[in-house]
């Protein structure tokens, strides 16, 4: 009897014993699949928070501009192919910085020029019925990487130029591009594309070549031998008047000329150049070389 009472509690043990097992069991499921849960909420989270800290790449064009000779030491002018004659090329000085989380791939450069002076003329008056007189002087008023000359048509206009840069998050570079100018005198609008299509850009960048220009006593010379075979009349802008008059209205352009090229050194802030100090100096002697040809005595 005893015996069959311990067999009987000893069942009814046994099954308690296994029915809380078996509640346990489902707990601790339970639980590590709510924690799974909220661990993958978290990383979701986490995942999301940081997507939206770290920004997308952000090129800032820190500094650009069109620089002299002067300004480049002979490594750089090596590397741009200028340490022969300098000819009329133009330098572009770009200084680039990413601002934003992303690595910045930089692939093209893109300058648009505007309000161009091109090659001109220093007039003489023509002879009657013939063509000018002499030939017209010509006045061309006009880092780390290196890129020269390999310009191509913009879609939207002006030059391109193939670059390559990448920037990483908070990195600076510069580089140099050579540039073929459309004039001696320019503004233009710079462009930087990186990442596919986006840009920085600056605007109103001014190019200053240096001039070709004609010394006054070169424009006296050639006036003088024009009087010797003119005679007394001669052709100015379509209209006959007497060759002296043209002589004068000559000398009067040539000097409104040198006062357009001053003007543009004094725009670019380099008035001490040897070149803006030499037409100056041409200009003040102007008067002097007009009553040399009698342009200033009154007709009798």
């Amino acid at each position: 009897m005893v015996e069959v009472v311990i067999a009987a509690i000893a069942g009814v043990l046994g099954a308690a014993i296994g029915s809380w097992a078996t509640t346990r069991a489902a707990r601790t499921t339970q639980r590590a699949a709510l924690e799974t849960a909220q661990t993958a909420e978290r990383a979701a989270m986490q995942a999301a928070w940081i997507a939206k800290e770290v920004k997308e790449a952000q090129i800032e064009i820190v500094d650009a501009s069109f620089v002299e000779r002067e300004d480049l030491d002979e490594e750089e002018r090596d590397g741009l192919g200028l340490s022969g004659p300098w000819g009329d090329a133009a330098v572009l000085d770009v200084k680039l910085r990413n601002c934003g989380g992303e690595s910045a791939f930089v692939y093209d450069l893109q300058m648009t020029p505007r309000d161009v002076l091109k090659e001109s003329t220093h007039r003489l008056p023509r002879t009657l019925g013939e063509g000018l007189s002499h030939a017209p002087a010509r006045v061309h008023m006009e880092p780390n990487h290196y890129y020269r000359g390999r310009a191509r048509d913009g879609e939207e206009g002006g030059q391109m130029h193939r670059v390559s840069q990448v920037l990483q998050p908070g990195e600076a570079t510069r580089f140099l591009v050579s540039i073929d100018p459309p004039g001696y005198f320019f503004r233009a609008d710079v462009k930087v594309y990186f990442n596919a299509g986006r840009m920085a850009e600056v605007k109103e960048l001014e190019f200053l070549g240096k001039p070709s220009w004609d010394n006054v006593v070169v424009i006296f010379r050639r006036l003088r031998m024009f009087l010797r075979e003119s005679g007394e009349s001669a052709e100015w802008d379509g209209q006959r008047m007497p060759a002296v008059e043209a002589g004068r209205r000559c000398f009067e352009e040539y000097d409104r000329d040198l006062s357009k090229i001053e003007a543009l050194y004094v725009q670019a802030g380099r008035t001490s150049h040897p070149e803006y100090l030499a037409i100056g100096r041409s200009r003040v002697e102007i008067p002097r070389f007009r009553r040399a040809l009698g342009l200033d005595e009154q007709p009798q």
